[in-house]
């Protein structure tokens, strides 16, 4: 009786928790209020979202490394064709040590990693 009673207290806490989160309904403004409007000069690029994001040298380690888990012996950026078909790519050129080899890959600039690319 008493693990039913506690298990219907967590229970019941754990769906009142959930309620407590849920999102909050929104109703449809046409325009911000005017202390929120602000002239494109006052607007920050950082803040607008990109097209499409560039992968940084970090990044292309870190997916290097859990790909291959090996460890990183060096890496720069560079600028090379993934495959014969395809034009030339701006990305990173990574080299990781896989139990005492060292292979060399591409990471182009959406994080792909091509391991035949033509430097």
């Amino acid at each position: 009786m008493r693990r039913f009673a506690l298990v219907a207290v967590f229970a019941l806490g754990s769906v009142a928790g959930y309620a407590g989160e849920a999102p909050e309904e929104r109703t449809e403004q046409t325009e911000p209020p005017a202390d929120e409007q602000s002239s494109d000069r006052e607007r920050d690029p950082k803040d607008e979202p990109t097209k499409r994001s560039q992968v940084s040298l970090e990044d292309a380690t870190a997916i290097v490394r859990q790909a291959y888990g090996g460890r990183v012996v060096s890496a720069a950026a560079a600028t090379a064709r993934p495959q014969r078909a395809r034009p030339k790519e701006s990305g990173y050129r990574v080299r990781v040590d896989v139990d005492g080899r060292v292979k060399t890959v591409f990471v182009d600039a959406r994080g792909r990693i091509h391991e035949n690319a033509e430097y």
